[in-house]
């Protein structure tokens, strides 16, 4: 595989029919939503007053049947490995929080161990203030999933959070808002409703189960007073290419039961085993019970210090409450990354 992968132009355009859907030099890239479907109204904050908030429904965890993953299937990590440096916000100087140390593993079997406990810390502190929710409405419905800030005007989430997977232009989310540092109904840092929305074009195509590999998406966000997301809250790092033999800080805010929601969650753990969903590189699985509207969360590496995303909430296997997939973060997900971030607010 390429690591000079070429990224697609981040500019939206008039989506082709969906027949020949615009792609990047790779076999299969990203595509975008036109700027015109993804709002239903002039300003999309105005939708989600605080009831609209809470109201509205988790977007589920993915589950598939268990008789289509193989604990056991391998895929190959590409050998060159990267990483892209995160930055805090230029608005406020705040002390990092401490450092978490760094753990490898050498995998488990299911139900592999997990931490989990809910951010008592002061949300407004960067890193924390770069995690926030995601409301958006699909088919008339308004949901919620998790997702982050990786700089510029851009951040990243689930691919099912932003397209419905159907392989149709009528699939992408609509009313689409990010709430950083989301908390009982509080938007410290406002509302950014997006520009328009990106995912991998094997998602879009393939959806649930065949294009959970690349279920990873994202949102260019409009610009706040002046500001860009990443100004205002800072951004993460990304790294991939990387070992999956790492650990992890898993953030998002579950809204389905026994969780409600309103307050951010934390997960920590360590690379488990393998999913197989018919395509590689194989997704990544560790030990989690995060619920539907954490879909999207990401995955940090090097919390406290790198604060590198490599991975988000995407999937379990049906039956298995304590499980989480992501797609593995290789050239893919930097394609998309490098789509989103050099994309004008």
């Amino acid at each position: 595989m390429n690591n000079d992968e070429k990224a697609s132009d981040g500019n939206p355009g008039e989506l082709k029919p969906d027949t020949d859907l615009p792609v990047d030099a790779d076999t299969e890239g990203n595509i975008s939503s036109p700027e015109s479907a993804i709002q239903t109204m002039a300003e999309a904050a105005e939708i989600w007053t605080v009831s609209a908030m809470e109201s509205a429904e988790p977007c589920d965890i993915i589950e598939i049947d268990e008789e289509a993953v193989d604990e056991v299937a391998e895929a190959l990590a590409d050998e060159k490995t990267k990483l892209i440096p995160g930055g805090e916000p230029e608005d406020i100087d705040e002390p990092r929080p401490d450092s978490t140390e760094d753990i490898e593993t050498l995998g488990y079997s299911y139900p592999a161990p997990f931490t989990r406990w809910e951010n008592f810390c002061d949300y407004r502190i960067w890193p924390f203030r770069a995690v926030g929710k995601l409301f958006f409405k699909q088919n008339g419905r308004s949901y919620v999933c998790s997702a982050s800030s990786i700089g510029g005007c851009a951040i990243i989430t689930a691919g099912h959070c932003v397209h419905a997977g159907n392989n149709s232009s009528n699939g992408w989310s609509t009313d689409v808002v990010f709430v950083p540092a989301y908390k009982d109904g509080s938007a410290p840092f406002g509302q950014w409703p997006a520009r328009y929305s990106t995912t991998r074009v094997h998602w879009f195509r393939h959806g649930i189960s065949k294009g959970l590999s690349e279920d990873i998406g994202g949102c260019v966000l409009r610009k706040q007073n002046g500001r860009k997301i990443s100004q205002r809250v800072g951004w993460l790092g990304f790294a991939w290419n990387w070992s999956r033999n790492q650990h992890w800080l898993s953030h998002g805010y579950p809204a389905a039961p026994p969780f409600n929601g309103r307050r951010m969650q934390i997960n920590a753990a360590s690379y488990a085993y393998n999913g197989n969903v018919g395509a590689n590189p194989a997704p990544v699985g560790m030990g989690n019970d995060l619920t539907g509207g954490s879909s999207g969360g990401p995955w940090i590496w090097k919390f406290g210090s790198g604060n590198h995303v490599n991975g988000v909430n995407s999937y379990r296997r049906s039956n298995k409450p304590q499980e989480m997939f992501s797609p593995y973060f290789g050239n893919a997900a930097k394609s998309l990354i490098d789509s989103l971030k050099k994309a004008t607010c």
